[in-house]
C-alpha cells in the first residue's frame, strides 16, 4: 500500500539566533508528512518580524533571547497582525517566568533546548490537527457530521461525560437509567478501569493559561504512554481533573501501574515550566458491567478529592474500604456552632481566628473524606460572606463562591485549604472596606469641589446633602470625618480664602472684596477676617503690599 503524503496545510517560520538551531529544526521534522511548508528563517527579533508580515505564517516558533527584538516581543508584536498566530516558544532558560509570560500572549507550547525531535514532531503534529479540525467545522455542509467528530464522539465518550457531570450523591441507578440511552451495550463490551490523574500547581500560582498547557501537556503524555501498550482509551478533563477509562479484554495490574508511575515522572520532569508541579493518580478495580463501571467512576472522584489526605506525587489503587466512614455530624455541628458563637462585628483579627478554630475542630476529627472537608470551609465562608453583603449590597456572593471551589481543587495540602479560605476572606473584607469608603469618599469630594468652584457663596446646605444622595444628618458627620472640619466651617474657609485672593488687589476696596465673597456685612465680614487670620482686611492688605 503506497502511503498518502499529507498536503501542506499550515506555513511555519522559525526564528532563532543560533543558525545550527534552525538548520537542526530543519532536518528534524519531516514536513511533507507532517503538513507544514517552511516559509523561512530569520536570526534576529527585527527581521523575523519582517518575514512574518511578508510570508503570513500560520505558526512561528522563536528563540526567547535574540538580537533586534527578544521572542516574546516579537510574539506580541505579531500577534497584533496575526491573532490567530500559533506561536511556540524554543529556549535553553529555565525560567518560569518566561513561559508565564509566553502563555498571556497566547504561546501554544513551550520546548526547552536541545531540541528533542519526537516532542518537536509530537508538538507540530497536534497544531496541524488543530488547524484541520477548525477548517472542517467551518465548512457548513459538514458542520454536523464535523461538529459529533470533534465531540470526541463515540458512546464511551459521551457515557464518560455524562456520568462525570453528575453530583456525587446522586443515586447510581438513576444515572444507569439515563446512561442506557447512550447504547451502553456498546460500552461495556471490554472490561474497565478508571484512572483519574491530577496535575497540580498550587493556587498562590495558578493562572487559567499554565494550567490549560500543564492539562495539554499531561495528555500528550498520557497519550504516547497509553498508545505504546495499544490500550483502547478515552479521556475527559473536569475541574476535578483528568478522568480516564481504560477499556481491555486482559491487562496486566503490574504493567498498568508501572505506566501511570512512568506517566508521573514524564509530568514531574515539566518543573522548569512549573517549579511547584505536583501530580497525583488513582485506579480503580475493575469494572464489567456499566453500573460497576458507574461506581468506579464516582470512587475515582473521592479517591483523587483526597489527594490531601494519601500525600503529594503518588499513584495508588482504590481499595473497598474496610468500614463504613464515620459521619460527619460531629465535625458539622462544632462548626455550626463556631459560627453561632461569632460575633457580628467583622476584622481581619476576628477572620484569622475563626478560621484557626475551624482548623483545630477538623484537625481534632479523624477527617477520611476531603469532601467533609469542603463542606465545612463552604459554610464558614458562606457565613462571613452574608455578613459582607449586609455590609456592601454589590458583593457578588456566588461569583465568591465558584472561585474558591475552582482554586480549592488546586490546594496541595489540607493546610493549604485553610490559608485559601483565610486569603479569601480576608483579600473580600477588604475590599469591601475599600469599596464603602470610596463610596463615602466620592460624596466628600464633590462637595469639596462644588463649594470651592462656587466659592462658597449661595451654597445651600440641605440641597448640598441631598445631591449626594445622603441625609443632611449622616453626610454632615461625614464630611467633618474626612475633611476635620463641619461643612458651616469649610465654606467659612473657602470665603476667606476667596477674600485673600481679592485683597491683593489694590484696586478692589475692602467693602467690594467682602460683598465679592459673599459677605452682605462689611462689619461682619472683617470679625470673621481676623478671628481667623489674627489681623484685620486692611492690616492682611498691607502685609501683602509690603512684602
Amino acid at each position: 500500500m503506497i502511503k498518502r503524503e499529507m498536503i501542506a496545510i499550515l506555513g511555519m517560520v522559525i526564528a532563532d539566533d543560533e543558525k545550527k538551531i534552525c538548520k537542526l529544526i530543519e532536518y528534524l521534522v519531516n514536513w511533507d508528512e507532517i503538513g507544514i511548508r517552511l516559509l523561512g528563517t530569520a536570526y534576529d527579533g527585527l527581521t523575523a518580524l519582517q518575514l512574518i508580515n511578508e510570508k503570513k505564517p500560520d505558526i512561528l516558533l522563536t528563540d526567547i533571547r535574540m538580537p533586534g527584538m527578544d521572542g516574546l516581543r516579537l510574539i506580541e508584536e505579531a500577534k497584533m497582525q496575526n491573532e490567530i498566530l500559533k506561536c511556540i516558544i524554543i529556549s535553553g532558560y529555565k525560567d518560569f517566568q518566561y513561559a508565564q509570560q509566553g502563555m498571556r500572549f497566547g504561546v501554544r507550547d513551550y520546548l526547552l533546548k536541545p531540541i528533542n525531535q519526537e516532542d518537536l514532531t509530537r508538538t507540530l503534529k497536534k497544531l496541524v490537527k488543530e488547524t484541520q479540525e477548525q477548517m472542517s467545522i467551518q465548512s457548513s455542509h459538514m458542520r454536523l457530521e464535523e461538529t459529533l467528530k470533534s465531540y470526541t464522539g463515540t458512546f464511551k465518550h459521551l457515557f464518560l461525560k455524562t456520568v462525570l457531570q453528575k453530583q456525587l450523591n446522586e443515586q447510581e441507578e438513576n444515572i444507569l437509567q439515563e446512561v442506557e440511552k447512550i447504547n451502553a451495550a456498546d460500552i461495556m463490551k471490554n472490561s474497565a478501569r478508571c484512572i483519574a490523574v491530577k496535575p497540580n500547581i498550587s493556587y498562590r500560582e495558578f493562572t487559567e493559561e499554565s494550567y490549560q498547557l500543564l492539562t495539554d501537556k499531561t495528555l500528550e503524555i498520557a497519550e504516547v504512554e497509553f498508545s505504546s501498550h495499544n490500550w483502547i482509551w478515552i479521556s475527559e478533563v473536569t475541574g476535578e481533573g483528568i478522568f480516564f477509562l481504560l477499556f481491555y479484554d486482559a491487562l496486566d495490574r503490574k504493567e498498568l501501574l508501572e505506566s501511570i508511575n512512568h506517566i508521573k515522572e514524564r509530568v514531574l520532569s515539566l518543573q522548569d515550566l512549573f517549579p511547584r508541579l505536583y501530580f497525583n493518580a488513582v485506579v480503580s478495580e475493575q469494572a464489567d458491567s456499566s453500573i460497576q463501571l458507574i461506581h468506579r467512576i464516582k470512587e475515582s472522584r473521592i479517591a483523587i478529592g483526597n489527594r490531601f489526605l494519601t500525600g503529594l506525587n503518588t499513584v495508588s489503587e482504590i481499595k473497598p474500604p474496610a468500614a463504613k466512614p464515620a459521619e460527619s455530624g460531629s465535625v458539622d455541628t462544632r462548626i455550626s456552632k463556631l459560627l453561632e458563637d461569632k460575633p457580628d462585628a467583622f476584622d481581619i483579627t476576628e477572620i484569622k481566628k475563626c478560621v484557626e478554630a475551624a482548623r483545630r475542630i477538623m484537625k481534632a476529627e479523624d477527617i477520611s473524606s476531603c469532601l467533609q472537608v469542603k463542606k465545612n470551609l463552604l459554610l464558614v465562608l458562606n457565613y462571613y460572606l452574608k455578613g459582607f453583603k449586609q455590609l456592601d449590597s454589590t458583593l457578588e456572593e456566588h461569583e465568591k463562591e465558584a472561585w474558591f471551589s475552582e482554586m480549592y481543587e488546586h490546594c496541595t495540602s489540607l493546610e493549604q485549604t485553610f490559608r485559601l479560605l483565610e486569603d479569601t476572606l480576608c483579600e473580600t473584607l477588604q475590599n469591601v472596606m475599600d469599596h464603602l469608603k470610596n463610596r463615602e469618599i466620592k460624596p466628600v469630594i464633590y462637595a469639596k469641589r462644588y463649594i470651592e468652584e462656587n466659592k462658597g457663596i449661595n451654597i445651600k446646605l440641605e440641597e448640598l446633602a441631598k445631591n449626594t444622595g445622603f441625609s443632611y444628618t449622616y453626610f454632615s458627620s461625614l464630611f467633618k470625618k474626612e475633611t476635620g472640619k463641619t461643612l458651616s466651617e469649610y465654606i467659612q474657609m473657602v470665603r476667606i480664602d476667596t477674600a485673600k485672593k481679592l485683597l491683593t488687589e489694590k484696586e478692589r476696596s475692602v467693602s467690594e472684596v467682602a460683598e465679592l465673597a459673599g459677605y452682605n456685612d462689611i462689619k461682619f465680614f472683617t470679625r470673621q477676617f481676623k478671628k481667623t487670620l489674627g489681623v484685620s482686611p486692611n492690616e492682611y492688605r498691607k502685609l501683602f503690599t509690603n512684602r
